[in-house]
This record gives structure tokens, C-alpha cells and sequence, in this order.
């Protein structure tokens, strides 16, 4: 009878909440019997999980901590209370509440930390991880500090003679890009009135595009003895290059193609009113041309997404955060990057070669700053400056990545690393390769050693030595994009795929080519100026 007694108030106590309101139950067909009957909470968290979003494809399925506290709105401040068992329990209103002779275990139940426990929250020992990243991160940058000194003030006494708007090689580069895009304004004006035939007037669009790409490769390799200042212009050439080929390419198909151009605006949301009767050749103007040469992306269309107004709040919150940024990634590559370059350089002036035990020990020591600085160059490059000239010229697409760290797949991470080259490789690249019957192996291929090709301009040209490294790597990146995609498809949500991305890329990859470009630079830089250390390199005429 005591037993029949005790079950059935356990059952009403099932029954209530925590204010002694009936909880209402939900049945859930086809599930095991000791769970078809849950709770009304429960219930909304089901739906809740239900309404997440799903993985996509070659991606890591969300980790979800949901906390098990809910708001009570007793007062304006939302006390946070929870609804555990236990911690109503331990925390009694009345003082006979726990007789001597109360049984304390009363259900049959998993550990926390079992895969069966409900309610499984994180959050603290998350907040201990982060505690524990930076002390440890903070104590390497101490340690390294004593041993080394602060080595930007060093960078700072040198000599640095170098400014970018003086520098007349530099500058001359810079108009010849913009004479190419009037150049190239010039040959589409005269396609869409007819003037010339359209197959003269792609051959001339080629020759610019080309030309101008090729004079600033002979500026940087022959003038410009900065790397500083061949890296910003090889950057700003290929950005050029990209986007003029789109506009060539797009027009094109706006001309040829016959499709309503309402219809392709029909695709754009977010479209100006002073553009929705925009039309071949009506866009054919050099202000359209410029709008898209500064805007962030690198593929033309017709119409691009616009924001009501520029909020010149966020351009100045962006503006300060660009400071702040730049100035610790400054510090991060002079303070953890440089010495053990300098640990390295001591070893080819010694025996003229660096041993393996050096080059694993250097490799080992660059990996975590390189991961900080590749990191603090992504967000500071992706989400901070395309932001900002997002949101100066009303750019309103301002998806520039997705979640790559989640890749599964190495293929998924060049999907959603930087969209605005994926979205140029896919439409002016892989899908012409496709449409002329080509595999889409041989695409992917094609695809990546176009890229291979542009990373060792922008790397090796500024840097004044025929290197082949970039390319090799980014080749190197195809049997890794199958041998990811097989454990992908082997294992459907494990990390497997997603580790292999972080360790070929952080922990080999990078750090890698680091090394191996800072041996030839070091060799080209010794011979042109005896230079010894990296840092004095920096001093000197071969800045790194």
C-alpha cells in the first residue's frame, strides 16, 4: 500500500511543475515506452530542435547547448530561475521540507555526463576553456617577449624609407588599371551600339584586360624592389583583372542571349527603384562600370541588392575596429612570427642548410601564430573591409563567407571560405568548362590551378623569385578534396574530414610554406644585401 501510495505521488509530482500547475502531457508515437508520455517543456523543445537548421551538405552537423533555465517574469529584470529537480530540492522553502526518514533516490537515472542524461549544458566548462586559452596564449606571447625582446620596436628604429603614395612605380601601376577599365568602358559602348563586330570587340577586350594585368606584373618584377608595395598592387591587378573579365563576360550573354532582362531582375530582391527598368544597353555607362569596379564582389550583373541609406555609425564603428585589428595583427607577426624565422636564418648561416630537427621544431612553434594571424586576417579582410565598402556604397549582398570552419569536406571549405572568388570560379570558370563537355573532374582541376597560378603571382612576383610552392599547394588540395569527401561518406557526421582540414592547413600547411618562402627569400635578400636576421631584412631594402 506504501509503495502503491508513493508511486502514485510521484506520478502527480511528474505531473506539476515547479508552481505546482498541472503539467500537460504529449504522447509521442513510435517512441519507447518509458518516453511516449513527456512534458509540455520537453515537447517545445522538440519543436524547438526541429525548427534548427540543418547541416548542409560537407559540413559538421550544429552542437546545440540548450540551457535548462527559464524566465520568470515576477519583475522588470526577468529573474533567471531553474527548473531542475535537484535545485528545487536543495533549495527549500520551509524547513520541514526534508524529514530525516526522506528517500533522496527516487527514479532510476544516467550520470551527467552519459550519453543518456537530458538537458546537457556546457556553457561553464566552455567559459573554463576560454579562461584557460588565454592564460596559456598570453603566457607564450610573455615568454616569448622576455627571450626576444619586443621586436616591433626594433621593426620601428629601422630605417623604413618606404611610403606607399611616393612611390611612383606603385602609382604608375595604379592609372594603368584605371586606364584599362576606361579602356574597357570604351570597347562595350561601342558592342552595344553596333560600332564594331562582336568578334572584334572580344578580342580587344582580351587584349586589355591582359595587357593591363601583364604591365603590372613588369612593374612589380622590374621597379618595385618592395614587397609591400608589389603584394597591394598584384592584389589590386588581379582584382581588376577578375572583375573586368566578368563585366566583358556577362555583357556578353546580355547581348547574345536574347533572355528578358525583367526576368533577371526578377531574381533580385532589394533592387533600387531607379534600377528596375535597367536593361542592356541602358547599363552600359561608367558609372555603372566604376560602381562595380569598388564594390565588393567580383561577378557583374545587371543589378546588384542595395540598402536604404549608408549608416555612417557602423563605417566608423568598422573604421575603428580596422585600427584595432591591423595594429594586433601587425604585433602578431612581428612578435611571434619573426623571431623563429630568426631561429631558422641562424641555421643557414651557420651550415647553409636548416636541419630537420630545426625545420620541425620552427614548423611546430609557427603553427598556433600563424592560425592567430591567418584568423585575425580573415576577419579583418572578409568581415571588416568588404563591410565597409559594403556599407559605403549601399552594397546590400553582404555575405562574403559562410561557416567554413565547419568543412567536413575540403571542397566545402573553398565553397564557403571566400564567396566572392567562388562565386566568380563557378560562373566564369567551371561552367563554361562543363558546358563544352568537359568532366567535372577535369573542371575542379582546372579550377583549382587557375587559383594555384594567381596565389604564386600575388605570393612569388612582389617578392622578386620564381617560386612554385602556392601552386603546388592549392594541387595539392584535390586528393585531399576526395579523400575527404570518402570519410564524409563513411562516417555522415563525424569530425573526421573537418579535423584533417584544420591540421593540412594550420598545422602542416601553412606553416609550411612559410618556411620554405622565407629560405628562398632569405637566400635572394642575402645576396643582394647581406641582410642577416629577418628582422634586419625588414630593415633593409627586402622588407618580409
Amino acid at each position: 500500500q506504501s509503495q502503491s501510495q508513493s508511486q502514485s505521488q510521484s506520478q502527480s509530482q511528474s505531473q506539476t511543475n515547479e508552481d505546482g500547475n498541472p503539467m500537460t502531457t504529449t504522447p509521442i508515437p513510435g517512441a519507447p515506452s518509458r518516453m511516449r508520455q513527456i512534458g509540455s517543456a520537453d515537447f517545445e523543445t522538440l519543436q524547438e530542435l526541429k525548427s534548427m537548421p540543418q547541416p548542409k551538405k560537407g559540413t559538421l552537423p550544429p552542437v546545440i547547448f540548450r540551457s535548462n533555465f527559464v524566465a520568470s517574469n515576477n519583475s522588470k529584470r526577468y529573474r533567471r530561475r531553474s527548473v531542475s529537480k535537484d535545485a528545487a530540492k536543495s533549495n527549500p522553502r520551509t524547513r520541514s521540507g526534508y524529514p530525516p526518514s526522506r528517500p533522496m533516490h527516487q527514479s532510476a537515472e544516467v550520470s551527467y555526463l552519459s550519453d543518456g542524461a537530458s538537458n546537457q549544458n556546457y556553457r561553464g566548462l566552455l567559459n573554463l576553456a576560454a579562461i584557460i586559452l588565454l592564460i596559456s596564449n598570453f603566457r607564450l606571447i610573455l615568454d616569448n617577449m622576455m627571450k626576444h625582446g619586443f621586436v616591433l620596436w626594433n621593426i620601428m628604429q629601422a630605417d623604413l624609407t618606404f611610403t606607399v603614395m611616393s612611390n611612383f612605380p606603385l602609382v604608375t601601376g595604379e592609372v594603368m588599371l584605371h586606364v584599362s577599365v576606361l579602356a574597357t568602358f570604351a570597347i562595350e559602348w561601342a558592342l552595344s551600339r553596333g560600332t564594331i563586330g562582336e568578334h572584334l570587340g572580344m578580342f580587344l577586350h582580351g587584349a586589355n584586360i591582359n595587357v593591363a594585368m601583364l604591365i603590372s606584373c613588369g612593374i612589380v618584377w622590374f621597379f618595385l624592389s618592395s614587397p609591400l608595395a608589389g603584394v597591394v598592387l598584384m592584389m589590386q591587378a588581379t582584382v581588376s583583372w577578375m572583375k573586368l573579365v566578368s563585366y566583358t563576360h556577362a555583357n556578353s550573354d546580355y547581348r547574345n542571349s536574347g533572355r528578358d532582362a525583367r526576368a533577371t531582375l526578377g531574381l533580385i530582391k532589394d533592387v533600387d527603384e531607379r534600377e528596375l527598368d535597367t536593361a542592356y544597353p541602358v547599363n552600359v555607362t561608367l558609372a555603372d562600370l566604376y560602381y562595380f569596379w569598388f564594390a565588393p564582389t567580383l561577378t557583374y550583373q545587371i543589378a546588384f541588392p542595395r540598402t536604404a541609406r549608408i549608416r555612417w555609425s557602423k563605417v566608423f564603428s568598422l573604421l575603428f575596429r580596422i585600427a584595432v585589428t591591423c595594429a594586433f595583427m601587425i604585433f602578431l607577426v612581428t612578435q611571434t612570427i619573426i623571431p623563429y624565422l630568426d631561429l631558422m636564418v641562424k641555421d643557414l648561416e651557420e651550415d647553409g642548410k636548416v636541419s630537420t630537427a630545426t625545420m620541425a621544431e620552427v614548423l611546430l612553434k609557427l603553427a598556433i601564430p600563424n592560425t592567430y594571424v591567418w584568423l585575425v586576417m580573415f576577419y579583418l579582410y572578409f568581415h571588416l573591409f568588404l563591410n565597409l565598402c559594403a556599407e559605403i556604397l549601399r552594397f546590400g549582398d553582404r555575405v562574403f563567407y559562410k561557416d567554413w570552419w565547419n568543412s567536413s569536406e575540403i571542397s566545402s571549405y573553398w565553397r564557403l571560405w571566400n564567396m566572392p572568388v567562388h562565386y566568380w570560379l563557378i560562373r566564369h570558370v567551371y561552367f563554361p568548362c562543363i558546358r563544352r563537355g568537359t568532366s567535372s573532374n577535369l573542371a575542379m582541376v582546372i579550377v583549382f590551378a587557375i587559383s594555384g597560378v594567381f596565389h604564386e603571382i600575388i605570393i612569388s612576383l612582389p617578392f622578386h623569385m620564381i617560386s612554385y610552392w602556392s601552386f603546388i599547394g592549392m594541387m595539392g588540395q584535390i586528393p585531399l578534396v576526395w579523400i575527404t569527401k570518402y570519410f564524409d561518406k563513411k562516417f555522415p557526421g563525424s569530425s573526421i574530414g573537418n579535423l584533417i582540414f584544420w591540421i593540412t592547413f594550420c598545422v602542416v600547411g601553412q606553416p609550411m610554406a612559410i618556411l620554405l618562402y622565407a629560405i628562398e627569400y632569405w637566400r635572394l635578400g642575402a645576396e643582394h644585401s647581406g641582410a642577416g636576421t629577418v628582422a634586419e631584412c625588414c630593415g633593409s631594402e627586402c622588407e618580409l
